[in-house]
């Protein structure tokens, strides 16, 4: 783990990883190098979310990280796309704030 790396609520990271880069809340980061490995549905799941709420994180996971759009141009759909939620709210602004970026 890379010092000033922040990783978000209900993520995961698995044994190992090098995190280098700050890790967005409710995802799965493993390997080395460190990757993406979709939402902590399980986990999120054994914390009581809703299938609802869960399933707009996926949304959002999916427009961030499994489409041809940059950064900039995710969060300004996801601004207009996503239903407004705390968790949605959350894992945005932790995208639009992280310093040490995010991994692609």
């Amino acid at each position: 783990m890379h010092q000033f790396v922040t990783i978000g609520t209900y993520a995961f990271v698995g044994g190992g990883s090098r995190v280098n880069q700050d890790i967005p809340p409710y995802v799965k980061a493993v390997g080395n190098p460190m990757e993406l490995y979709g939402l902590n549905s399980i986990g999120l799941q054994r914390a009581g979310f809703s299938g609802e709420t869960i399933a707009a994180l996926k949304r959002a996971y999916r427009l961030f990280f499994n489409s041809e759009l940059n950064l900039s141009q995710a969060l300004e759909r996801a601004r207009t796309d996503l239903p407004s939620s705390p968790e949605i709210d959350r894992f945005l602004a932790f995208v639009e704030a992280s310093e040490r970026g995010v991994p692609a």
